[in-house]
């Protein structure tokens, strides 16, 4: 085996072959890299020290708006040598992805890329997590407490900037969540994040489409068509309910505005802004119309037992009662106990009821002889 002469060098031994200038002025430093390195993590540097341009004839590149530190920073996370010197090779976090996407994204880094949008998604997928709220429909009143939502409202942004399509697809997600818990969130979504939406959607049209019953009747509505990016966000706006009697929404409010108005970067948001407030106090009130509604019934049902049990088997509503008594301690029978103060259905008004129900059917029996039951000698009630 021969082994290498005088004149012959480890390719590991060569010498830095370009020289990154970053920086201005007096803060400028200048970085002795591989030209190698630079090209096989980066489909940028591949480009220009390949082709005949004036950095790869030089040797130089400059980036005079550009942080020195930054640059260290970034070289560090493709520098092979890191793995077998001293210090470690960089690891990609929260806060650097953040920081070295738009890095990644002008160099054409796709690898980077990826792994930056699997941690931001993750990012998003932990807040989604920890928000109790999604999944067991807790109250909303804490949920922007530590300002989550400006985090994933900065990263939705980001995403869209430089297309990291795992992070926006979740960061729309999340928001969508809220946006149809708008009775609880709408104090979250104040002009400004209404803005950001609009800034990342529009521009916004309006076209006329055919829309076809079961019936076979037709009707031709006017849809709004975002343009832009985060169409799921649009639409989840424009499908909330302003009208607690009728089947009105957002939509059908744009539909009426200009083209010129729903494109104004200055007023639509404002217009916006009062709809989704109008949303909510609507969605207050379907949700208590509802929750009345299921009260409703099931006091209904209540009473129509109870009415049952006074009228048909006035001895089993007597256990019932000695029932409830004796288990004061269960569940059920505060439940029933609460019933009954809430209801009219104590014990004593059930026997002014009960003696004017025999009354009635005293007067209506008294050619039979039929009277009112009694227990141990005494009237039931």
């Amino acid at each position: 085996m021969s082994t290498p002469g005088p004149s012959q060098k480890k390719i590991r031994s060569q010498p830095p072959d370009v020289i990154v200038a970053v920086g201005n002025g007096e803060s400028m430093q200048e970085f002795h890299c591989y030209r190698v390195i630079l090209s096989f993590a980066s489909d940028y540097f591949d480009s220009m020290l390949s082709a005949r341009m004036i950095e790869n004839e030089t040797g130089r590149i400059e980036f005079p708006n550009k942080d020195p530190l930054m640059w260290k920073k970034f070289y560090s996370f493709i520098d092979p040598d890191k793995l077998s010197g001293a210090e470690t090779q960089a690891k990609l976090d929260m806060k650097t992805a953040v920081a070295f996407v738009p890095w990644f994204h002008e160099f054409q880094m796709t690898r980077f890329l990826k792994k930056c949008d699997m941690i931001l998604a993750e990012r998003v997928e932990e807040i989604k997590a920890n928000e109790d709220y999604v999944k067991y429909g807790y109250e909303l009143c804490d949920i922007d407490k530590n300002g989550v939502l400006d985090e994933v409202v900065e990263l939705l942004k980001l995403s869209c900037t430089y297309d990291l399509d795992k992070t926006e697809d979740k960061a729309e997600e999340y928001i969508c969540t809220l946006l149809e818990n708008i009775q609880s969130t709408s104090h979250l979504f104040d002009v400004k994040k209404i803005e950001s939406f609009y800034s990342l959607f529009a521009p916004v049209d309006k076209n006329l489409c055919t829309v076809y019953y079961e019936d076979g009747q037709e009707e031709i509505v006017r849809e709004i068509i975002p343009s832009g990016q985060c169409k799921r966000i649009c639409y989840a706006l424009m499908k909330m309910s302003v009208s607690s009697d009728e089947q009105v929404y957002i939509s059908d409010l744009v539909a009426d505005l200009s083209s010129e108005t729903i494109n104004n970067a200055e007023v639509f948001p404002l217009l916006l802004h009062s709809y989704v407030l109008r949303a909510a106090s609507v969605a207050t009130v379907l949700s208590y119309k509802e929750k009345l509604a299921d009260k409703d019934k099931s006091l209904g049902a209540a009473k129509s037992i109870i009415n049952d049990l006074l009228l048909k088997t006035p001895d089993q509503y007597h256990e019932l009662c000695q029932s409830i008594e004796g288990q004061k301690h269960s569940q059920i029978s505060r439940e029933w106990q609460c019933l009954f103060q809430k209801h009219v259905l104590t014990p004593t008004r059930v026997k002014q009821q009960f003696r004017e129900k025999m009354r009635r059917v005293n007067h209506a029996s008294s050619t039979t002889g039929w009277r009112t039951p009694t227990l141990d000698g005494r009237p039931f009630f």
